[in-house]
């Protein structure tokens, strides 16, 4: 989507990418560098973060805008500093991120929570690790076992999820831990690292204004499936494009 402005009122999954092949996070001091910036910064560029992850090569982020321009500025602040630090530490005077972090809209509440579970679980994947909170630069734990986490603002549909649960971190853990479809999970990763919309645009406004689909509006968009409960418990989609 265009990078020129995010809406207000609206919530992104952004991915922010190495911008200079070797570079990205080189060790846990990195990591560390880049993530106290990012978290105490969130208030003076205006910014909400409901889920993160720092990987070697990217950043995953879960977030609400507060004004239309203030992310592209935390980010351009955030690549600015991590720069500096990487120049000093190595030796390097390169561009570590891209300046232009790639950016998908999330039209639903069912699909804020697909996209926060896809965010903790990507570690389990890409670090075989056995249980998300065993990777120490994710909002897992936060998100887990806090009723208040520091620096992250809780969406609202994670809010409603919680209460409307008993044991709701117990609750949520678990579906944390319950995988995505195969195919649901491939769809997933091929839209969101790629900044590419989950939904075709006619689908989104429906969505949006109705909360419903019609049969034809489901060609190349995920059908959400919410069992008794009303978690979200599978999808089905067609692979069929606009």
């Amino acid at each position: 989507m265009s990078n020129n402005n995010l809406m207000v009122g609206k919530t992104y999954f952004a991915i922010i990418k190495e911008g200079t092949i070797g570079t990205g996070f080189y060790d846990d001091a990195c990591k560390q560098f880049y993530l106290h910036r990012l978290l105490h910064c969130l208030n003076a560029y205006q910014v909400k973060v409901h889920a993160y992850l720092l990987e070697p090569k990217q950043v995953l982020l879960l977030i609400s805008p507060i004004t239309p321009m203030g992310f592209f500025s935390l980010v351009k602040f955030l690549n600015n500093s991590y720069s500096d630090y990487f120049a000093i530490r190595f030796n390097r005077s390169v561009r570590v991120w891209r300046d232009i972090p790639s950016i998908c809209v999330l039209p639903s509440s069912k699909l804020v929570l697909d996209c926060q579970k896809f965010i903790e679980r990507f570690p389990l994947r890409s670090n075989k690790n056995e249980n998300p909170g065993e990777f120490h630069y994710s909002s897992y734990c936060s998100n887990s076992f806090f009723s208040h986490p520091k620096y992250l603002s809780r969406h609202p549909a994670f809010s409603e999820f919680l209460n409307r649960e008993t044991e709701p971190f117990r609750r949520y853990r678990e579906f944390i831990a319950q995988p995505f479809a195969p195919p649901y999970a491939l769809y997933l990763k091929s839209r969101l690292l790629s900044g590419r919309p989950l939904l075709t645009a006619k689908a989104q406004i429906q969505l949006e204004h109705s909360k419903t689909l019609t049969d034809k509006e489901k060609s190349g968009t995920i059908v959400v499936l919410t069992g008794d409960t009303g978690s979200v418990l599978g999808h089905a989609f067609s692979y069929s494009e606009e």
